[in-house]
């Protein structure tokens, strides 16, 4: 990929235009390496739209008849956190629940097992409760089925960790994180999440009212 291909993938990455980046991957197969490659760029502005893109173009496979070739590539990205991987996966956990929301059949096992594989792992928590806020009520069972590991990560001095915590909890309206959501109403350090495609930074405190709001209303 040359310095223009390069700046027309990347603006369009940032653009989050996945039509095009789809029709470009259509045409030269090595745009999805190069997608696959962003799932771990420093740039946030990249990766996160990367993640995005990733599940877009599974969809486009299952759509396409592909199941296999999603159910592998899903392998793959599970792999990527095991200790046999030679490396952690650290998108790994965001990208898995990207493309069940793209592919709600994929559900059943894969959401159970995005949980399982990352939540005891410390540089996976973050994207674990990215990827549980992310999936929502699709994911409900699973997090109860993990209640007490998930809970445990209230056990932290990471605000970035509460932030998230606060968000993927509201998105469950999972009741038994409201003991722990209240001792953090009172913190107004800023955190930022990536939500429905834009990054929102808010203090930590408006975070865990908003869950606490929609934990209740459930």
């Amino acid at each position: 990929m040359n310095k223009s291909e390069k700046q027309q993938f990347e603006t369009l990455l940032k653009k989050r235009d996945f039509d095009s980046l789809l029709f470009l991957y259509k045409k030269d197969r090595k745009i999805w390496q190069k997608i696959r490659t962003s799932l771990y760029a420093i740039d946030e502005t990249i990766r996160w739209p990367a993640i995005e893109a990733v599940g877009f173009i599974m969809k486009s496979w299952w759509e396409s008849g592909h199941e296999e070739k999603v159910r592998n590539y899903i392998r793959t990205l599970f792999w990527s956190i095991t200790d046999e991987s030679g490396g952690i996966g650290w998108s790994s956990p965001q990208t898995i629940a990207e493309i069940i929301c793209n592919i709600p059949e994929l559900i059943d096992p894969y959401g159970s097992m995005m949980i399982a594989y990352a939540i005891d792992e410390p540089p996976l928590i973050k994207g674990c409760l990215w990827g549980i806020g992310r999936l929502g009520d699709k994911i409900t069972d699973s997090v109860d089925f993990f209640k007490e590991k998930i809970l445990m990560v209230f056990q932290t001095d990471d605000i970035e960790i509460f932030g998230l915590a606060a968000w993927a909890m509201g998105e469950v309206c999972f009741k038994p994180a409201l003991p722990f959501l209240e001792k953090l109403k009172e913190i107004e350090t800023p955190v930022k999440i990536y939500v429905k495609g834009e990054f929102r930074e808010e203090p930590l405190s408006s975070w865990v009212y908003r869950a606490v709001a929609k934990i209740e209303i459930k």
